[in-house]
């Protein structure tokens, strides 16, 4: 079976760490283990790359973007020949089709076309 290498851009690890900070407020058990379940979640994306759905938002459908619910939180990604590139982990009610029609030139930059 085919393993693919998992890719955090900066813009995902970021996300993660605000979602960290943001529940350590409130209990920093909580915070590791949220952190802990998106990481192995990710993981899991090694050998099982179509884990996650097409995003419903069609434009980024057919860009190629996938995404995977991790308790309120969307992980969103995409397959490349030989890795899965993580793009953000975002809160589900957060605007994330605006927020990709603005993926920064540092993204851009990084891995082509995201």
């Amino acid at each position: 079976m085919k393993k693919y290498n998992v890719v955090f851009l900066q813009s995902a690890l970021d996300d993660l760490e605000e979602i960290v900070l943001y529940i350590s407020k409130e209990s920093k058990k909580s915070a590791m283990e949220m952190h802990d379940k998106i990481v192995k979640l990710a993981s899991k994306l090694e050998t099982f790359p179509k884990l996650g759905i097409q995003v419903p938002d069609k434009k980024m459908r057919e860009r190629g973007f996938r995404m995977i619910a991790v308790d309120r939180y969307l992980l969103f990604y995409k397959v490349h020949p030989e890795e899965i590139i993580i793009l953000r982990v975002l809160h589900g009610a957060r605007d994330y089709p605006r927020l990709f029609s603005r993926l920064s030139e540092e993204e851009k930059s990084n891995k082509g076309d995201l």
